[in-house]
């Protein structure tokens, strides 16, 4: 609350905005949206673009598309996390008056406040943060923006998107590549800097939205320590609209690929080639080495080139299947003419040292503490690699765990034998003996904390969403609520507590 409105209402009564927040129906809003949603989709799939800009005009303006983008961005995991001007809309009054600031006339589009996050290699991510009422006006067009891309969006793309995942364009990996006459090369891409690299240019002219907040977006620039640096090209790494941009300009990709070898089927299919794309990493199956070096590369490499990008030359490599090669954290690899994809050896790795790491932090905290750092990077990864074959790499990771804790439970007791430290750090859970775990309802206590193990985690195969299914087109409705309803059925494995 804030002070003027204590003033006016009285001391610890809310303000008229407070409660105006707090009294929307939020069921109501989000209805309205979809309907508007659901007709921006239509318009495009007819290819009536002047209905098209219409409509996104009427969800821009109108007062569900503002609340429920208000409220995306103050319920998001970067909501504590200000631009350069320092404010973010935490009180129900603040995100209603936010609300009420989304106003096109006179709109300005602020400096993106520069930060820096560790890669896996070494390097670091450049980050830009928007400040809030940008973000909420990036969310408003992301509303209006997104049925466009759904729409026109290439079958085998999955990152950012509405209803995929990883998991789908994992299992699109398998069904392209497990089959005996499947394809064996593979052309492994990635793009150098992709979201810094995107032609103001390109964006401008085709990207259907409003140009001149698009173009207020793009210029916006960024403050890196105290200095502000014009932006001639990309879209800000950390706005909530980028990656609709990104996935829309990296659309078409799939047709570029397919037309290297000729217009006809019956090319396409000698040739053997398919596209799997993730957001910027993509790979593309080809019959041969030479048709994707001399083909299918070139012209890849040309459709980049449009869009101001490049591939990055360290990682973009052809691969045979055989010798297997890394995809979003997994390995695909066929072995004796089997394919089998695993959890990456870099992405075993990451999660050990990040234990490692935790443990070695934590060497004064209690074992409830400790467990409660533990379980949710340990049920995180195992569950993103549920639906692989990952039994063996969960054995291998519980029985490390349980090495470095042992250590750890013994190194804070060196005068206490093994016996005296298994008693007190560990328990039988049934069959399971070695539990780390404090004491439980078996101990007399009404609750516990135990280490989860990536073993209790079952492996199930995960049924990819089907390629021209759009969220936005009421005829695939009934086809998602079942996919939702399957997805909400799924046990939620690996409990904090014992009870």
């Amino acid at each position: 609350m804030t002070a003027t409105g204590a003033k006016a209402t009285g001391a610890g009564a809310p303000s008229r905005s407070a409660q105006m927040w707090d009294q929307v129906n939020w069921s109501h809003i989000e209805a309205d949206v979809k309907r508007l949603q659901v007709r921006i989709a239509k318009a495009t799939r007819e290819g009536r673009w002047g209905k098209v800009k219409a409509l996104q005009r009427l969800l821009t303006r109108s007062h569900s598309g503002k609340m429920l983008a208000v409220k995306r961005v103050t319920e998001n995991r970067g909501k504590r996390t200000p631009g350069v001007d320092g404010k973010i809309w935490s009180s129900p009054a603040a995100r209603w008056n936010g609300m009420r600031s989304l106003r096109h006339h006179g709109y300005r589009a602020m400096p993106l406040r520069r930060v820096y996050i560790p890669k896996s290699n070494g390097k670091k991510r450049p980050l830009g943060i928007p400040c809030m009422r940008c973000r909420a006006m990036q969310a408003l067009w992301k509303l209006a923006l997104e049925p466009v891309a759904e729409t026109l969006a290439d079958p085998n793309s999955y990152g950012f998107r509405p209803e995929r995942s990883t998991a789908d364009a994992i299992e699109q990996c398998f069904i392209t590549l497990a089959k005996r006459a499947s394809p064996e090369w593979v052309l492994e891409g990635d793009i150098r800097g992709c979201f810094d690299s995107f032609s103001h240019a390109w964006v401008l002219e085709h990207v259907p939205m409003d140009k001149a907040i698009l173009r207020r977006w793009l210029q916006a620039g960024y403050i890196d320590e105290g200095t502000l640096f014009e932006t001639s090209a990309g879209t800000p790494q950390g706005g909530i609209i980028s990656p609709v941009i990104a996935n829309m300009a990296l659309d078409g990709l799939e047709a570029a690929v397919y037309a290297s070898v000729g217009t006809s089927k019956l090319a396409r299919s000698n040739a053997q080639l398919n596209v799997v794309r993730y957001a910027d990493d993509f790979i593309v199956t080809g019959v041969s080495k030479e048709v994707l070096e001399c083909k299918v590369l070139p012209a890849v490499r040309q459709f980049m080139g449009a869009r101001g990008l490049e591939l990055s030359e360290e990682k973009t490599r052809i691969t045979n299947i055989a010798e297997g090669f890394d995809f979003l954290g997994q390995n695909v690899r066929k072995y004796d003419g089997k394919l089998l994809i695993k959890p990456a050896k870099k992405s075993v790795k990451s999660l050990l040292d990040k234990v490692r790491e935790i443990i070695k932090g934590n060497a004064s905290v209690t074992q409830e503490a400790l467990i409660q750092k533990l379980n949710p990077v340990i049920r995180g990864w195992a569950m993103y690699h549920r639906h692989v074959v990952a039994k063996a790499s969960f054995l291998s990771i519980d029985s490390h765990i349980w090495q470095r804790l042992w250590k750890w439970a013994r190194r804070r007791h060196p005068m206490k034998g093994a016996r005296w430290v298994r008693n007190r750090y560990f328990r039988v859970d049934g069959h399971r003996s070695w539990d780390f775990a404090t004491k439980g309802p078996a101990d007399g206590n009404t609750s516990g904390y135990r280490l989860f193990r990536a073993m209790t985690i079952p492996i199930t195969r995960h049924v990819k969403v089907r390629g021209l299914a759009n969220p936005f087109d009421p005829v695939w409705t009934t086809y998602f609520a079942r996919r939702r309803t399957a997805k909400r059925s799924v046990k939620l494995f690996g409990a904090t507590t014992w009870c």
